[in-house]
């Protein structure tokens, strides 16, 4: 049984890589509106048979089906005015499609329930390929207005902010995976190069992180059972994805941010560097909780006063060293 789920998954995984290549591939806006629906398709049927919950698939199915739906209506009824005139009204009709359909503000609470019910797997999946096909698919359809510009650093805040409540770590990856959404979106329409680049990086070091938590099935912050070398791992791991200062994550967003000094206010860059520091604080609850639990592990044998002077001599450091990046 455990063989032929796997063998499952890797059905899964091959379909929707492949439907991405597909996607990429083509110069047809239907063609690439038919590869994000199918991989769409595969995702709710992986669901419904891995999971007993069907809640999920069925507010999944719900929210996608709308968005499509109001996509295709308007690429149909709308072609010449969407890629000759760009009528500015169709374009904020195509960018509501697009925050309902990867879970953005104001259409986010949906996307972190469903975060909260589904399992790791499926958390990869929503977090990868379910984003990146539907960025990749939209930049091609729709063109960066001051008014998307301004509510992509909302969300940001917003969910910088939304995170600590009713905190828990499931949640906590759903709104970094709606966080992280403005880097990609920005970073496409600047350079595909530079978006192809963090999306293999964001795509192996959160497929790292979800292979550990699945091993020790981490649910609701129950760390105990993670030995001592896996514990550490794990709080390198946390600090890769939370793109910690000089990790190589960090040095993708630093870039991000020379970018958007070059093309953008500065009242946008400080919105965007406030958010990422409430972002980071998040994660710090998380280390904390981490720490604590590590207090009462049966596989610690160091002392538990010496790992927190030593973790406050790291997170020291760190801080430092981002704030020698901010004076460069």
């Amino acid at each position: 049984m455990l063989i032929s789920m796997n063998k499952l998954n890797l059905i899964y995984l091959t379909s929707i890589t492949s439907l991405f290549f597909i996607l990429m591939a083509s110069s047809s806006i239907y063609t690439q509106w038919l590869s994000m629906e199918f991989s769409t398709i595969i995702l709710i049927s992986m669901i419904n048979i891995k999971s007993m919950n069907k809640i999920v698939s069925i507010l999944y199915f719900m929210i996608s089906s709308i968005s499509s739906l109001l996509t295709i209506m308007i690429i149909s009824f709308n072609f010449t005015q969407l890629i000759i005139l760009k009528n500015p009204d169709i374009n904020l009709m195509l960018m509501i499609s697009m925050f309902m359909k990867i879970g953005m503000f104001p259409f986010c609470f949906w996307m972190i329930f469903i975060y909260n019910k589904s399992s790791w797997s499926q958390i990869f999946i929503i977090s990868t390929f379910m984003k990146f096909i539907p960025i990749y698919f939209f930049s091609s359809i729709i063109y960066l207005s001051p008014i998307m510009i301004t509510l992509l650093f909302l969300n940001n805040l917003f969910i910088s902010l939304y995170t600590n409540l009713n905190f828990s770590i499931k949640k906590l990856f759903g709104c970094s995976s709606i966080f992280n959404s403005l880097l990609f979106i920005l970073t496409i329409y600047s350079n595909k190069n530079l978006f192809l680049l963090f999306m293999i990086i964001y795509f192996t070091s959160f497929l790292n992180l979800i292979l550990m938590m699945k091993f020790y099935n981490i649910e609701n912050l129950n760390f105990n059972n993670i030995p001592l070398n896996s514990y550490y791992m794990l709080i390198l791991m946390l600090f890769m994805y939370s793109s910690f200062p000089l990790f190589t994550t960090f040095m993708l967003k630093w870039e991000f941010i020379y970018t958007l000094n070059m093309n953008y206010s500065n009242n946008l860059i400080f919105l965007f560097l406030l958010s990422s520091m409430l972002m980071l604080w998040n994660y710090f609850i998380l280390f904390k909780f981490m720490i604590l639990k590590f207090k009462f592990n049966k596989f610690n044998k160091i002392n538990f006063i010496n790992l927190k002077k030593n973790s406050m001599i790291v997170l020291t450091t760190y801080s430092f060293m981002f704030m020698l990046f901010n004076l460069m």
